[in-house]
C-alpha cells in the first residue's frame, strides 16, 4: 500500500466516522489497519529511499501507528522513529502523520514526544508552556544544522503550532499537546490529496531533517 492510498482510506469519511464513533475493538478494521498494514507500508516506502549501501546495514528505523491502547485517541496517528534517538514515542523525537479529530487532514510532522512533558502534577497551561519552549529550542538548533546541508530539507514546512480539528475543547488535552509539540510540519487536506510522488518527497525531506537532529543530537553526546 503507498502513502496516497493510505491517505485515501483514512479519508473516507464513512470508515473513519465508524472508528471514530465505534468502541475501542482490537478486531476493528481500523485498528488493524493502523496498527498492521501501515507500519509494514512505511517500512517498504522507507527502505525505497535507501542507497545501495545503505541497504546493507541494519535498518535504523522502527515503524509504528495507533489508535489507541485500551480506549480509543483523540488522535491517530502512524510514525517512524530512529532507533538512535528512541525505539519509545513516548521519549524523543520522531516523524509522525498526525490524523485530525474530524479526519479531515493529516500532519506529516516532526514531534517531540509529549508524555516526557506531560505531568499529572502540573496544570496543562504550564505543561502547554513546557513544551513551547521545548520546541522553540530544538527549531533552532535544527534550523542552524539545516543551515548548513547540502539542500533546503525544511522549505514547503511550516513550523510550529499545528491544528487537529479540536477547536478550544479542553477535553482534548493529548490533541492540544500534539499541536504545541510539533516542530515541522505539512498538511494534507482531504479534498487536496497530492501524487504518490510528492508524499513521498515530502516523506524523503522530512527523514532528512530527523537526520539533521540524529547528527546534532550525536554532537551534544560527545561534548
Amino acid at each position: 500500500m503507498n502513502l496516497r492510498e493510505i491517505f485515501k482510506k483514512i479519508f473516507n469519511t464513512d470508515s473513519f466516522q465508524k472508528a471514530r464513533n465505534s468502541a475501542y475493538n482490537s478486531d476493528h478494521p481500523f485498528f488493524k489497519f493502523f496498527n498492521e498494514e501501515i507500519p509494514q507500508s512505511l517500512k517498504t516506502i522507507a527502505d525505497s529511499f535507501k542507497s545501495e549501501k545503505q541497504k546493507l546495514f541494519p535498518d535504523p528505523y522502527s515503524f509504528t501507528a495507533s489508535i489507541g491502547k485500551g480506549k480509543l485517541a483523540d488522535i491517530f496517528w502512524f510514525g517512524i522513529l530512529d532507533k538512535k534517538i528512541t525505539d519509545d514515542p513516548q521519549e524523543g523525537v520522531y516523524v509522525v502523520y498526525l490524523v485530525s479529530y474530524n479526519g479531515r487532514s493529516i500532519y506529516l510532522s516532526l514531534i517531540q514526544a509529549i508524555n516526557g512533558a506531560i505531568d499529572s502534577t502540573v496544570k496543562r497551561d504550564e505543561t502547554i508552556d513546557r513544551l513551547k519552549a521545548a520546541r522553540g529550542k530544538l527549531i533552532e538548533k535544527i534550523d542552524n544544522r539545516l543551515a548548513g546541508a547540502s539542500q533546503n530539507y525544511a522549505e514547503g514546512f511550516t513550523k510550529g503550532t499545528i491544528d487537529l480539528s479540536i477547536a478550544q475543547n479542553g477535553n482534548f488535552f493529548t490533541a492540544q499537546a500534539y499541536q504545541e509539540a510539533t516542530l515541522y510540519s505539512k498538511k494534507y487536506n482531504c479534498d487536496n490529496i497530492p501524487s504518490e510522488e510528492d508524499l513521498r518527497k515530502d516523506l524523503k525531506n522530512m527523514l532528512n531533517i530527523y537526520g539533521q537532529y540524529r547528527t546534532l543530537l550525536n554532537n551534544e553526546r560527545q561534548q
